[in-house]
């Protein structure tokens, strides 16, 4: 389903309208990484964190804790990159999700993304040969149905 979607000939003029982002507070997360494995789970079978559409990286010399997943960009650079005109849709939440119908597995939307910098926001499933990223699972994240102490949240996006 497409919606709120402006698609012109210039890449740089490319809009969408977001309704919802996933928020992280990594002062209370708990480092479990519950919400990777349900991730992939509920989207490929699998418990495997490559295969979950959220990243979370533990520094343990520090410490530290973040979280990697679609910002739901109101410019995409991912969807102003793709070279296949319907690999790239707005489901009926108004998130940017990769139709993996259609992607080439080109990895173009990988590449133009500025926070898949190592990888951890657009991913390869390379036994599908296909792309694919956060779709806010239709306005009910179970990465954040999941999470224990809420440090995940799905919030409306100002506008």
């Amino acid at each position: 389903m497409v919606l709120d979607m402006q698609k012109t000939t210039h890449k740089d003029e490319i809009k969408v309208s977001p309704r919802f982002k996933l928020t992280f507070d990594a002062s209370i997360c708990r480092w479990c990484r519950s919400c990777e494995l349900i991730c992939s789970l509920s989207h490929e079978g699998s418990c495997s964190p490559y295969l979950s559409r959220i990243s979370i990286d533990v520094d343990q010399f520090n410490a530290e804790v973040s979280a990697s997943f679609c910002m739901q960009c109101p410019k995409p650079l991912c969807l102003a990159s793709c070279p296949v005109e319907e690999a790239m849709i707005i489901n009926s939440v108004g998130a940017l999700t990769i139709n993996q119908e259609a992607c080439i597995g080109c990895g173009e939307c990988a590449k133009a993304c500025p926070f898949n910098k190592e990888g951890k926001v657009l991913k390869l499933n390379r036994s599908k040969n296909v792309y694919f990223k956060c779709d806010l699972c239709d306005g009910d994240p179970v990465c954040v149905q999941i999470c224990p102490t809420g440090a995940l949240k799905i919030v409306e996006v100002e506008r």
